[in-house]
Parts: structure tokens; C-alpha cells; sequence
């Protein structure tokens, strides 16, 4: 009786309300409901922007105080990197990046993966931390992190006590996919950010990811608390496999100036101590700047030094420098390094004053990469090893000076430079 008597409260309370609408719309003109549309559409507008700027989920990250960086970091404490593993062909080189990174007993890493996947047909995005669930799920999902999962754990079985790897799997939308990665960096306190190049060269030509992973990307260089490495996936790191066989490495660092060269040479000196890579620097240097680096002693010099000391006593390391004075003589230097090594580390960003850039940056076809990066990644390369573009991060983030990052067309005019090039070069 009670619930027929409520039934009846809700039946009558409803025809009251469609009654009181139904007068409403009786005494409402066209300039009245025009209003009131107006008024809802106004505040609609203006709701979603207010939103935005007082929920702004950058703000966590970006206003930390320190970003973390591997040349900052001490060699006796443990090495945190985290890698981006967007299909399961990254897989093989991401493994090989780490063998070469010499986890050991006196320099662990703790290096974290995650599997990004584009969310579709769901309204809220997910992130799922393998540590925490002891079985697989059969969902989808799990399927396609299945094998990534079971390729790192393999090798983490293998180097026991020297590599900790920690898996998770972000499912989450493009556009603000680069947010829930900072948000990892920062509490993971990351060091080194790796993310695969959004071409994958295959033997039987190249394939290009979608154009979000592009844009993904060069938010992370933007935004990213630590430092950012972007892996062009192009030579023997997608063929060997460090889990079955004993692979020796061969890495050359392209060295000219500037805090981005400094951060591969510091990563670099952290592969110097495994014993199956050997490493190669070379610097170009500009005449002009070389009597005067002599003299007054620079953080690029410093730490070439310390290189010198720490690393060329090892029979297998190597130092070299190359005289270039203008970009055509650089060209030629970075293309004598071809089939020399099966990866080459570059810095992203260098001083656009120098004489060695002239030029360059009206041909720049990716400048995410920067002016080396792109030269040896450029469609019409034909250099076969993989390369790894290193960006060290500010403490402001990049994301307000950085002009040349979303266009490799110059924002200003610039004077017309014609070089006249010999034949043989």
C-alpha cells in the first residue's frame, strides 16, 4: 500500500511539473525564449575557459623547482629512466638502449615503461600499474601490453639485483596524454624521458606512425620535468636481441656546444663502463672558438676533460676533433660517420648565431630533432644506425622560446647565403 501510494505522489508530482512548463511556454515569446538561449549559450562559453584556467593539471609539474637531469646526477646513486612504448615494435630497441645503459650492482637503474594506448569509446581515461595486479586481465587491453610486459620482464630475470623495470599501461586520449606522463616523471623523480621517433624504418621500406604521436611528442619537449631523448628506431637495436645473445654496441656523440651536447656525453659516460660498447666523441669545433675555449675554461670543456680522464684510459674509448667552418664542412663531417656506428647521440638545440647552422634551418624536415638530429633522420639520408636526440630541459620548461619547435619554416627574414660548393663534396 505504501509503495502504491507513493507511486501515485511521483505520477501526480510530474503531471504538476509538465502543467507548470506547458503554461511557461504559454506566456513566453520569441523575445523571451531568444534570451534565455542566448544566456545558456553565453555561460556554456564562457564556463568551459574558466574551467581550463583554474584546473590546469601542467601546473604540478612545471612548477617544480628542479628539473632532474643525468649530468646533475651523482654516478653512485641509482639511475631512474622511463621509456614510452607506443606499438610492440619499439620493444627491441628500448631493451638494448638499457643493456647499453650498464645497469650493475655499483650503477642500478630503475627503469620505469609505459605502454601508452589511445583511448576509444570510453569517457574516462585509465592507468593500470602491473605491479599491483598479480594476474592479467582478458580484456583487450591487457592483450596488447601482454608481450611488452613479458619482453621486459624477461630481461629484468636476467640482470637480477643490477635493473628494477616497473610496467604500467596509460589508456588515456592524445591530447592530454602528456600530462598523465609529466605527472609520472615527476613523482617517479625521472631523469632521462625516452620516447620513440614517429617513423619506424623496416626492411622493406618505412612506415610512419599516426600524427598524433608526432604532436605527442613535442609536447613532452615542452613540458617534460627531466630530460627528453627521442630514439630513431633505424639499424642493428631492432635486429639484436640482448635476451639471447651477447651484443657489442658501437656509439658515437656528436659534440659542439651547449647543455643538450653536455647531457649525451653525461649519458654516454654512463655506457663508457660496459664492457661491450665502445664509445666514440666527436667534437666539431669552429676555429674561430677554439683558441678561445683554451683559454677560458666552459662547462663544455669541463666535462670533455673529465672524459678524457675517466673514459680514454680505457683501451676501447676514443676522442676526436674536427675542424669545421661553416655548415658545408660540418655536413661533411656528420656524413664521414656513416656505417661507423650503431648509435649516435646528438644534442637537440645548439647556439643559432654559430657559422656552422647557416642555412640549415630552411631544410629542417622534423625540427623536433634539431639541425643534427634531422640531417641523419631526413628522408634522404643514408646513414643505417639508430640515433638518439637528446634535449636537456630547463627550469622554466622551453615551452615560451622555443620558436622553431611546431615549423621548420624561420619566423624572421634572414639574408639569402650562397655557398659554392666543390664537386667532390
Amino acid at each position: 500500500m505504501l509503495i502504491n501510494n507513493r507511486c501515485i505522489y511521483e505520477y501526480e508530482y510530474e503531471y504538476e511539473y509538465v502543467i507548470c512548463i506547458h503554461c511557461l511556454l504559454q506566456y513566453m515569446d520569441e523575445e523571451i525564449y531568444g534570451s534565455g538561449l542566448i544566456a545558456v549559450l553565453w555561460l556554456t562559453g564562457i564556463t568551459t575557459p574558466i574551467l581550463k584556467f583554474l584546473y590546469d593539471p601542467s601546473k604540478r609539474y612545471l612548477s617544480l623547482n628542479r628539473r632532474r637531469t643525468i649530468e646533475q646526477s651523482t654516478s653512485d646513486i641509482e639511475l631512474r629512466l622511463m621509456a614510452c612504448v607506443y606499438s610492440q615494435e619499439n620493444t627491441p630497441s628500448i631493451i638494448n638502449l638499457l643493456e647499453m645503459s650498464n645497469p650493475s650492482l655499483e650503477n642500478p637503474i630503475c627503469f620505469y615503461v609505459l605502454h601508452l594506448i589511445q583511448l576509444r569509446g570510453r569517457s574516462a581515461p585509465l592507468f593500470i600499474d602491473h605491479q599491483r595486479t598479480c594476474t592479467e586481465t582478458n580484456s583487450s587491453h591487457s592483450s596488447c601490453s601482454k608481450r611488452i610486459i613479458n619482453a621486459f620482464r624477461s630481461y629484468e630475470q636476467q640482470k637480477s639485483n643490477n635493473v628494477i623495470v616497473k610496467l604500467f599501461t596509460s589508456i588515456s586520449p592524445y591530447e592530454t596524454m602528456h600530462d598523465e606522463i609529466c605527472m609520472q616523471v615527476a613523482e617517479k623523480r625521472v631523469c632521462l624521458l625516452i620516447l620513440p621517433f614517429h617513423r619506424q624504418w623496416k626492411p622493406n621500406g618505412m612506415t610512419e606512425a599516426a600524427h598524433p604521436v608526432r604532436a605527442l611528442n613535442r609536447h613532452l619537449l615542452r613540458t617534460a620535468p627531466c630530460s627528453v631523448g627521442i630514439l630513431i628506431e633505424r639499424g642493428s637495436l631492432n635486429r639484436n636481441n640482448p635476451l639471447t645473445s651477447v651484443s657489442f654496441y658501437s656509439v658515437g656523440i656528436v659534440f659542439i656546444e651547449g647543455q643538450d651536447d653536455r647531457e649525451a656525453l653525461a649519458y654516454a659516460m654512463r655506457m663508457a663502463n660496459h664492457p661491450n660498447v665502445r664509445i666514440t666523441l666527436v667534437r666539431i669545433m669552429d676555429p674561430r672558438k677554439k683558441n678561445k675555449n683554451l683559454k677560458n675554461r666552459d662547462p663544455d670543456g669541463d666535462l670533455i676533460h673529465r672524459f678524457k680522464v675517466d673514459c680514454i684510459q680505457i683501451k676501447h674509448h676514443d676522442y676526436k676533433e674536427e675542424i669545421a667552418r661553416d655548415s658545408v664542412e660540418m655536413i661533411n663531417v656528420i656524413r664521414s660517420l656513416e656505417g661507423c656506428f650503431d648509435l649516435i647521440m646528438v644534442g637537440r638545440r645548439h647556439t643559432s648565431e654559430s657559422s656552422l647552422f647557416n642555412g640549415l634551418t630552411e631544410w629542417n624536415e622534423y625540427p623536433e630533432l634539431g639541425h643534427l638530429g634531422d640531417m641523419l633522420a631526413a628522408s634522404d639520408s643514408t646513414f643505417d644506425g639508430s640515433v638518439l636526440v637528446i634535449q636537456q630541459q630547463k627550469r622554466s620548461g622551453i615551452g615560451y622560446h622555443d620558436l622553431h619547435l611546431d615549423s621548420g619554416i624561420m619566423t624572421r627574414q634572414e639574408t639569402l647565403t650562397i655557398v659554392e660548393v666543390p664537386r667532390d663534396r
